[in-house]
């Protein structure tokens, strides 16, 4: 009998739990009173996240002119939003441990390319980079969690996905449920705004309501692009089979596509090195 998200989660017995100051400011992302002299506060109080943060920073990544020493220097160079965007990116890279039969690295740097593309695609809607990003960087933790709380499961789906089949196909037949809905399972157990959790679990199938949730179809697609560059495919290759159809849910033309998303395509992640 399939397992439900309770059993999974029944499995997990010790939750990965995020920081605090990363989980205030995912809450906060919708917050036009946002307040940062306080956040940067908080994040210095986290030293592993700013030895993580400032080692970003200072990375060739950025080329900045001088060494930057502090988390409010930081933000004086790269701005809120790029820094928001370091410390929740290191809050969670943090929060999951090595497994055995994972490759947590592959994970996050297909997870970072997601978000990336999925925060490029929502500029370009006009919808909100941050939310879409943090979306994207999340969607796809649900996978971590079945083979946390799973791991047999987790690798007789590995199998099939390897052998070509889909995963939220064999994910549906063996388990009852997608990835993208255990990730949104976890966010509402962190208490994440509504908007982002809805995101996050829609992605599986963001036209599915009938009404897009654009926000998901920016998530979906970041998903699309970043597998399909992770498989080595060409970006005519990725634009020849990009989903039109859920690119229209964004409100985004043939030919726009075909115009633009190369240069998304040739977008390159400032995360890596959290994962070197």
């Amino acid at each position: 009998m399939p397992a439900s998200i309770n059993q999974l989660f029944d499995q997990i017995h010790q939750l990965p739990q995020i920081p605090e100051v990363v989980r205030t400011i995912v809450k906060q992302l919708n917050d036009p009173n946002f307040h940062m002299p306080q956040i940067v506060k908080d994040v210095e109080k986290e030293q592993v996240i700013t030895l993580k943060v400032l080692r970003l920073v200072n990375s060739a990544h950025f080329g900045l002119s001088r060494k930057v020493g502090s988390i409010e220097e930081a933000v004086t160079m790269l701005g809120t939003n790029q820094l928001k965007t370091l410390v929740i990116a290191s809050g969670f890279v943090g929060s999951f441990p090595k497994l055995a039969n994972f490759d947590l690295k592959l994970f996050w740097r297909t997870s970072f390319r997601t978000a990336t593309h999925a925060g490029w695609l929502a500029t370009q809607a006009g919808l909100q980079t941050d939310i879409a990003y943090t979306a994207g960087l999340i969607a796809d933790l649900g996978n971590v969690l079945i083979h946390l709380g799973l791991p047999s499961e987790a690798n007789e789906i590995d199998q099939h996905v390897k052998a070509g089949n889909s995963r939220s196909d064999i994910e549906l037949r063996r388990l009852g449920f997608v990835t993208p809905t255990a990730s949104a399972e976890l966010c509402r157990r962190w208490k994440f705004p509504d908007d982002l959790t809805q995101a996050v679990e829609q992605s599986a199938d963001p036209l599915a309501s009938g009404t897009p949730n654009r926000l998901a179809c920016a998530v979906f697609l970041g998903r699309f692009t970043a597998n399909a560059l992770e498989a080595n495919q060409s970006s005519d290759q990725i634009i020849k089979a990009f989903p039109l159809t859920v690119a229209e849910g964004l409100s985004l033309s043939v030919d726009f596509v075909q115009s633009r998303l190369h240069e998304m395509l040739e977008l390159g992640s400032d995360l890596d090195e959290l994962i070197d």
